[in-house]
């Protein structure tokens, strides 16, 4: 809609508009020196692609590429002209699609002699398998090259034929192909030496063609558009009725009623057969432009597509304006508006009675809009009704189930305000006129400041700041008026809660809108969109406490909440019980009206319903409630209705993971925390949280210090729970208590030991919580999560600078996580030890050191250089605290042993080998690759019942680093007992996994297998032992545990020199043979010659 108001939407661009042209420019003449040779290979084409990348940001301010347009159009069209390459046409085509066609072709080399040339193009591009984007460029540029001034005949032999047997072949091509050669035929049949012989022919070959083509009939109705704006009326009059034929049959084929393109071709060719028809005519209008406007107005404006009702409404004021000038006694004109009134906007008085006027309304307010823009619309006679329309439009909307119809009938109504006070400035000329265009205004701020779309709220403010700069006088006075634009700003209209609770408090005080109330009441407290409503209810609090009427408007609030009819109306009594809380919430505790509030909302709540279907929106409402009315009990002295307690409890009990749970259980725990002393049994919640309902536990750390001490130590319990005693999402919520109780005022924590050694000993069982579920993956980082950032939150309160084992083992979990896989979590547990190192006096300096330096204290170092990261935070693995080192090799051991994303993986296989690499980092190395190993070859544990990960997980991940230090050799230094040890573990995790059938597993432990076999100080034995196994998987029966051994024996024999072994491993196809006794024998013959070569 915004044709004439412009918004820079990228002031960033316009910044770096000059360096990204300059770079444009500097790879373009790059390309083009490097183009010219033509001695150089067709195929040898620079990247394009990081050519055109330099301007493709430009394609919504597309005017700044003007200053070096001309310049690079003529440079790559030479060069096309002289190397025939079709990158050139590329990079013209990323210029038309930017700027436009009408733009970019202006500077298209328009010598005659290229008429031949470029048409010899087009003809031979088949053969040569040219791009699409090169027959789009030499088709708009045979468009400029047509309008020569000399005769075709006199340029070559047979050439008007073959333009048009050109372009009508591309008539039917599904691409951009047809809408250049649309116009290039256009532009060619209108030419004086050829429009008499080839148009004719044209509108036959158009009434003969199959109307089953789609894609011809698009191009045949673009193609009649353009011959009406390309030709005089005089010159295409001959040919007008075969014309309108034409027209009526495209429009009566099955593909106008499915296409909206071709419905906006038709609207196109349709208005402009009418001005053809204006032109020609000397006394009376013709009926086919009667017809014309009639087929507009009541088909054309009110068609499903925004696209077709558009191209129509300016039709219609094109064809209006020309009318003015011919329709001398005024006649014609007002009666097309009148019937557009009658048409579009006959239900004035009941705007939303049906969804299918959406489309008319829109498509009739574009239309008004339009006129006005063209200074059609007499203003003295329907001044009033055009006003009325556009109240009633900023004010549309028709609610659905789950969405509403009307926002873009809201903005083309702001559209008409824009145009009737940009193009009117007598429009108030009187009392009457102004009271009306002040109400107006009125409406417009709201839609500023309550609309729920972004567009609608920039498009009322535009319309407003109109209105105060042409016509001040509908404003108190100017500073007023210059206020309400500042606060109207483009960019702060765009933050919709800013616009709701900030800007609409300010206009109000300038005294210019009018019912700001009402209108919150009636229509966006109502609103289908939860959050608007929850945003027009703090709005409205926030308004009525600057007056003193808030105890009036809770009552109001509640005989509008009594009179939805139950069951129905979910939407409208969420509003109204959102907004009543947040009046609550300001009421003073000495209002004469609570004890009527409260035995009201009483009532409501004893016969409300919560039906499944509607009760995540039913219960937000009703405990946003609950919170402030049971502060007013409190503080009055009265009791809680057993009505509240009931609804708590109900919500609470609700489970699942989805958004809508949590904010159920967010607003219990509100309403929770307020309640007075003594009204919760804990233990009995206690009891309900280990039947499986978490909000329990989560309500239970908002009462403190109501929470006795078996209540805390039972919620201490539940977060250390294994899965199956618990599930995670208790866990979590049991993690998540103790965030709020530690939250509450006082330091109660510090006073009681006990309380403090449970709470850190569930965090530490958290940390370590690995529970993984087939269907559900590891559920276990939500608990690992929720406790790093409890952590976090009170490290102050749960660290001190003296050393103890909970403490220590946080710790060390965190410098585990802070390796780990997942992303969110190396953050968090990054966070975590910067928060918590500065409280500790041991054992921490290392870590101090490493996460101290500036260089790595932007968390993008997590998020965009994962690289950068591992190469630093490896250190940890090295340190010389040995709980620090173990830690930190198991986590960057997950990351190594895949699991996650790939870049991942590769910047920590990557960060490994530059650490083992490092001579500055030896003696750190030495101790990484001693963890390592240690914590590979010693003896696993079972699970202990925290559910941490499992130990097989854990060795394959170590075995996944073991593989790379033998990769490296840096295993070479330590002592040859480890090799039998290593040995050992890798036969037991072989077995393992062929139990399980991991082929991943299966290739790790051949990987160690072949590390043994070529390690240079292992033993013999251990190395006869690592070489039968590989040759012994040969024979299995995994068939991928066969391929890999197969794979790595090869590369052993390569290495080793044994030919024969080669040989013999190339003979069979490991992976997929069935044949025993073959494998036997092959497996028999490579263990001999192996051996012999070792």
């Amino acid at each position: 809609m915004a044709t004439d108001r412009d918004f820079d939407d990228c002031p960033d661009i316009a910044k770096s508009a000059p360096t990204l042209l300059r770079d444009f420019s500097y790879r373009l003449n790059e390309a083009l020196e490097f183009g010219c040779d033509t001695s150089s290979s067709s195929s040898s084409e620079p990247d394009v692609t990081s050519i055109v990348s330099q301007i493709e940001p430009f394609q919504d301010s597309p005017q700044l590429i003007d200053p070096i347009l001309e310049d690079t159009v003529v440079a790559v069209c030479r060069a096309f002209l002289a190397t025939r390459k079709q990158w050139h046409c590329r990079v013209l085509y990323v210029l038309v699609k930017i700027r436009g066609a009408k733009t970019v072709s202006r500077f298209f080399p328009n010598d005659v002699a290229l008429l031949e040339r470029i048409l010899y193009e087009m003809e031979e591009s088949e053969g040569e398998n040219r791009q699409w984007e090169s027959r789009y460029v030499l088709l708009t540029w045979l468009s400029v090259l047509v309008l020569t001034p000399f005769k075709l005949s006199s340029i070559g032999n047979n050439i008007a034929f073959r333009i048009y047997a050109l372009t009508g072949k591309y008539m039917c091509a599904p691409g951009r192909e047809r809408e250049a050669a649309a116009s290039a035929l256009a532009r060619f049949l209108v030419r004086s030496d050829t429009q008499a012989k080839y148009l004719p022919k044209y509108i036959e070959d158009s009434k003969t063609a199959s109307t089953s083509n789609i894609f011809a009939i698009l191009g045949t109705t673009a193609t009649i558009a353009a011959l009406f704006s390309l030709s005089s009326p005089q010159d295409i009059e001959p040919f007008l009725p075969q014309i309108s034929v034409v027209l009526a049959s495209l429009k009566c084929s099955q593909n106008a009623s499915t296409n909206s393109h071709m419905r906006k071709l038709l609207c196109k060719a349709t208005y402009r057969t009418a001005l053809c028809s204006l032109a020609l005519c000397t006394s009376e209008v013709p009926e086919s432009v009667e017809n014309c406007l009639g087929e507009l107005i009541v088909t054309a404006l009110a068609d499903k597509d925004t696209l077709v009702r558009y191209s129509a409404s300016k039709a219609i004021s094109r064809v209006a304006q020309t009318l003015t000038k011919i329709d001398l006694e005024h006649v014609f004109v007002p009666e097309i508006i009148d019937n557009l009134f009658a048409s579009c906007f006959s239900d004035l008085g009941d705007a939303a009675a049906d969804s299918r006027i959406a489309d008319r309304w829109h498509g009739g307010l574009l239309a008004l809009a339009e006129l006005l823009r063209r200074h059609v619309l007499v203003l003295s006679e329907y001044a009033m009704k055009l006003l009325e329309v556009t109240r009633a439009g900023l004010r549309f909307e028709i609610c659905m189930t789950t969405h509403a119809i009307g926002a873009n009938v809201r903005d083309a109504a702001c559209y008409v305000a824009w145009s009737l006070f940009r193009h009117y400035p007598d429009l108030c000329h009187g009392n009457l006129a102004t009271e009306l265009v002040q109400e107006t205004l009125s409406e417009l701020t709201l839609v500023a400041c309550f609309d729920r779309e972004v567009n609608n709220r920039r498009a009322a403010a535009a319309a407003v700041q109109e209105c105060i700069g042409r016509h001040s006088e509908v404003v108190e006075n100017l500073e007023t008026g210059i206020a309400l634009v500042q606060i109207l700003d483009y960019f702060a209209v765009g933050s919709r809660a800013h616009a709701c609770l900030e800007m609409s408090r300010r206009t109000l005080k300038l005294g210019v809108v009018r019912g700001m109330k009402e209108f919150l009441v009636e229509r966006v407290i109502c609103s289908w969109d939860v959050e608007m409503r929850r945003l027009a209810g703090k709005a409205l609090a926030l308004i009525v406490s600057d007056e003193e009427i808030v105890g009036e408007y809770a009552l109001k609030l509640l005989d509008m909440a009594k009179e939805l009819p139950d069951g129905k109306s979910f939407d409208e009594r969420h509003g109204y019980l959102y907004a009543l809380g947040e009046i609550l919430d300001i009421l003073p505790s000495n209002d004469p009206t609570i004890p009527t509030i409260i035995q009201r909302l009483k009532n409501i709540f004893d016969s409300m319903q919560f039906p499944d279907h509607q009760a995540f929106i039913l219960y937000d409402a009703a405990l946003h409630v609950i919170g402030p009315a049971a502060s007013l009990l409190g503080s009055n002295g009265h009791g809680i209705p057993h009505t509240y307690m009931t609804i708590m409890e109900e919500s609470l009990s609700r489970t699942g993971e989805d958004s809508s749970t949590s904010t159920v259980h967010a607003s219990a725990c509100s309403a929770v925390s307020r309640l007075p002393t003594g009204i919760v049994d804990a233990q009995r919640w206690i009891e309900y949280a280990k039947t499986g309902r978490p909000g329990f536990v989560l309500a239970l750390g908002s009462l403190r210090p109501q929470v006795d001490e078996s209540a805390i130590i039972s919620i201490c319990d539940l977060a250390s729970a294994s899965q199956k005693e618990c599930d995670i999402s208790i866990r979590v919520a049991s993690v998540r208590a103790f965030d709020a109780l530690l939250s509450s005022d006082g330091d109660w924590i510090s006073d009681s030991p006990l309380y403090k050694s449970k709470i850190m000993v569930a965090l530490a069982c958290g940390l370590q919580d690995y529970t993984t579920l087939p269907s559900r993956g590891d559920i276990g980082s939500h608990l690992r999560r929720a406790s790093i950032k409890t952590v976090t939150a009170h490290a102050s309160k749960l660290f001190t600078s003296s050393e103890s084992s909970d403490e220590t083992i946080i710790l060390t979990n965190l410098v585990r996580i802070s390796l780990e896989k997942m992303d969110k979590l190396r953050l968090d547990s990054l966070r975590a030890l910067r928060v918590i190192i500065p409280l500790l006096s041991f054992g921490a300096t290392e870590i101090q050191q490493i996460i101290a330096e500036p260089e790595y204290k932007n968390d993008d170092i997590l998020t965009n250089a994962h690289g950068k990261y591992f190469n630093h935070m490896i250190r940890l693995c090295g340190s010389t605290e040995s709980s620090h080192s173990r830690s930190a090799t198991l986590g960057l051991a997950a990351c190594v042993g895949g699991g996650t994303g790939e870049s991942v993986v590769r910047a920590a296989r990557d960060a490994v080998m530059n650490f083992l690499a490092a001579t500055e980092m030896a003696e750190k190395s030495r101790r990484f690759v001693r963890s390592a190993v240690e914590l590979f070859i010693e003896k696993t544990e079972p699970a202990p019942s925290t559910a941490r990960r499992t130990p097989p997980k854990r060795d394959f991940e170590i075995a996944e680093l073991i593989s790379l230090f033998f990769d490296t050799n840096v295993l070479a230094e330590e002592q040859s007992s480890i090799y039998i040890q290593i040995y050992n573990k890798a036969t037991r995790l072989y077995t393992l996994a062929t139990k399980t059938n991991n082929p991943q597993r299966v290739g790790v432990t051949i990987g160690l297998f072949s590390g043994l076999f070529a390690a240079a100080n292992a033993s013999g034995k251990v190395k006869e032992a690592a070489a039968r196994k590989l040759v012994g998987v040969l024979v299995g029966d995994v068939k991928q545990a066969r391929q890999a051994a197969s794979d790595a024996l090869f590369l052993l024999a390569s290495e080793n020199g044994a030919e024969q072994v080669e040989e013999i491993l190339s003979e069979i196809d490991w992976g997929t043979c069935d044949d025993k006794e073959a494998l036997k024998n092959a497996e028999k013959r490579i263990c001999e010659s192996l051996l012999r070569a070792e």
